[in-house]
């Protein structure tokens, strides 16, 4: 249908504009105020994102099916270590 993929190219439009819309509102923050996260146990400064793995129990998923959660983290790129306040507090 040729309806359909153009309201969806609009939707998309849309959203971008909305999108650059809320990046124009971030503060303007001096870099300088900030203050670096080192990893705890090898003091290297750089991370990247990675997954911690839960398992949903059948009983209570709402498929019946037992899940896959995925909730990201940041590790050290050095060491893998995640230090603790990368970690949801529930975890």
């Amino acid at each position: 249908m040729v309806g359909s993929g153009n309201s969806k190219e609009k939707e998309t439009k849309k959203d971008i504009l909305k999108n650059n819309e809320m990046q124009d509102q971030n503060f303007n923050i001096d870099i300088n105020q900030t203050t670096p996260l080192i990893c705890e146990s090898c003091g290297h400064t750089h991370f990247t994102q990675v997954y911690l793995m839960r398992k949903l129990s059948p009983l209570l998923s709402p498929t019946g099916e037992p899940a896959l959660i995925p909730i990201p983290v940041y590790a050290c790129t050095k060491c893998n270590h995640v230090n603790p306040e990368f970690l949801p507090k529930e975890l």
